[in-house]
């Protein structure tokens, strides 16, 4: 699908529900549904996936008009917003069509986040629900009452709380990355989209953020294909994101999740920046487990041991300060016993990264 390649096998496995239950729990259902019906290929239930489908494409339709008002407003008031992921990654699809998207998402930064929150609130009085102003990385701004239309507006793109150098390292090469940014046209509206390389690792940054937590499907993985491809042409790649993975600790991390890219997911080795061979076992074990949780699906079970990471199966205490902290370290302690069981330099560095910040 993300390549545009003819079929390889027999078409017919699209008449199994067992596909579909599977491409739904890894977000590709919607992929799966425009790129079979324009092949003109057999699908199970074709009228009903085919009004699922008419029904996302009209969102993504409102998507892009809340995303061209956004931008116009916050440019009459000398705030330049940069697209990220959404409709920026969709066009790199053989058919932009096939990309969904939960939300429209957006770059301020920490300079105009103040100014710009002033200026949504003014923008959209009649907009549902508004946000915390200062609770994350992001200020949410959801349109309508059933929730179908939302727009984050992002103080930080991404944050590594508990590896402070890392953190660092990842906001300077934003920074210097959002300084030269490209231009898509979105309907009347030139957009900013950030540059090759910073969609290189964000995205990946996006991807992992999910799979620590609770797993991410393969659809942010083709995203994450398509950018690297995108990139190839990218001068100084390797130099560039060599020091940020390092400072983050996620190098293995990386060329891990790299190694699936290239032996699942068609990308061509040279095509992935730092690709090594020598991960490769341990590549063989992600892909089993990004096959088994699916997006944010990962199987709530107290087992600390074995190959499967598993979510903590417990929920937070709603009451006593003792209790809440006696719950969050159980959980910081088993989610560095789960990640360990493929990173363990990440596991070990996070953990107590973790552990001295709660202590302050």
């Amino acid at each position: 699908m993300i390549w545009g390649e003819p079929l390889s096998c027999d078409p017919s496995v699209l008449l199994e529900p067992e596909l579909w239950y599977v491409a739904r729990r890894q977000q590709m259902d919607h992929m799966l549904a425009v790129w079979a019906l324009n092949q003109g290929l057999p699908v199970i239930q074709p009228q009903e996936l085919k009004l699922r489908v008419f029904h996302t494409l009209q969102r993504t339709e409102r998507q892009k008009a809340i995303l061209q008002q956004t931008v116009r407003v916050l440019r009459e008031q000398k705030i330049e917003p940069v697209l990220i992921k959404g409709h920026s990654i969709a066009v790199l699809y053989p058919n932009p069509d096939m990309r969904s998207s939960a939300d429209v998402d957006m770059y301020i930064g920490e300079q105009e986040y103040d100014h710009m929150i002033a200026v949504m609130r003014a923008a959209f009085p009649e907009a549902y629900w508004f946000s915390e102003e200062h609770a994350g990385l992001h200020f949410a701004v959801v349109m309508d009452e059933k929730l179908d239309l939302a727009v984050e507006l992002h103080r930080v793109a991404m944050e590594l709380h508990n590896i402070p150098d890392g953190d660092r390292a990842f906001q300077d090469f934003t920074h210097r990355e959002m300084a030269h940014t490209r231009t898509l046209r979105v309907g009347d509206t030139d957009v900013s989209i950030p540059s090759l390389a910073f969609d290189a690792l964000y995205i990946f940054m996006h991807a992992w953020h999910h799979f620590e937590s609770s797993g991410v499907g393969l659809r942010q993985l083709a995203d994450w294909s398509l950018a690297l491809h995108a990139a190839k042409d990218v001068k100084g790649l390797d130099e560039t994101l060599r020091p940020v993975l390092e400072r983050m600790q996620m190098l293995e991390v990386w060329q891990t999740f790299g190694w699936v890219l290239v032996h699942y997911l068609g990308l061509p080795s040279e095509e992935f920046p730092l690709y090594t061979e020598r991960c490769a076992r341990k590549g063989r074990q992600l892909f089993c487990q990004l096959i088994k949780d699916g997006h944010c699906g990962r199987e709530p079970k107290l087992r600390l041991y074995g190959r499967t990471l598993y979510y903590f199966p417990y929920q937070r205490p709603e009451k006593g300060r003792l209790r809440q902290k006696i719950y969050t370290l159980l959980r910081l302690t088993f989610q560095m016993m789960q990640t360990r069981k493929l990173f363990p330099r990440y596991a070990y560095r996070s953990y107590f990264g973790a552990l001295i910040k709660k202590k302050r």
